[in-house]
């Protein structure tokens, strides 16, 4: 038995298993919950089995399964993620196929169908969506850096750019790249704008274009 222990130690947790970490700050606390918990490499990873959460400040990250390594802080999750952010009237969710994350830099990256959602106000049918290839956060997810083939939906309005970046102090994306376009479609018109930067000011909800502003507007 002792040798099989120093060969590879596995501990095996079953129902509700509840397991708080510690990032690079001692006094913030994470926590990991999940279905199954298994504790591998003589306790420097542990393994979560099934609906686990991972939550860090206002940053939740939901995966069908994911190990925490205790030496390096990383996070790495597969399987259907969720990301929620939650920070006063802010409220932000997100899917993508696979996660990783630092428990102690507070970043990470999601890839695999990435899609984002920000509701704007409390009533639910007032959101932007957005899909991107990649997506970076960083600050605890108070910003993130979507990468590739980014599209943004917003009633009817749909902008599509190289990249876009958020940042909470500010409530603004920036678009750049592509360049970055924004298309307009009702049942009369259709317009298109584009110029080498594009900000949306979500609480606002003001669109402002700069450098090489074009337009080009269609009667139907």
């Amino acid at each position: 038995m002792n040798k099989i222990m120093k060969t590879s130690l596995i501990i095996i947790f079953f129902i509700n298993v509840c397991c708080f970490v510690f990032s690079a700050d001692k006094n913030e606390p994470t926590t990991i919950t999940g279905d199954k918990m298994k504790i591998l490499s003589k306790g420097d990873i542990m393994e979560f089995l099934g609906n686990v959460k991972f939550k860090q400040k206002n940053l939740e990250i939901i995966a069908d399964e994911m190990k925490s390594n205790d030496k390096n802080g990383e996070i790495t999750g597969k399987g259907n993620i969720n990301i929620h952010y939650s920070s006063g009237m802010t409220n932000i969710n997100g899917w993508a196929d696979e996660a990783q994350y630092s428990k102690n830099s507070g970043s990470g990256i999601f890839f695999g169908n990435v899609k984002m959602k920000r509701f704007l106000t409390n009533n639910t049918t007032d959101v932007v969506n957005m899909t991107c290839e990649k997506l970076e956060i960083s600050d605890f997810g108070e910003k993130f850096h979507a990468i590739k083939d980014v599209k943004i939906f917003q009633e009817g309005t749909e902008m599509l750019s190289d990249e876009a970046f958020y940042d909470k102090k500010t409530d603004e994306l920036l678009l750049l790249g592509g360049p970055p376009k924004i298309i307009r479609r009702d049942e009369k018109n259709y317009s298109e704008y584009t110029g080498d930067k594009i900000i949306l000011a979500l609480e606002k909800e003001i669109l402002t274009i700069l450098g090489n502003v074009q337009s080009k507007m269609i009667m139907k």
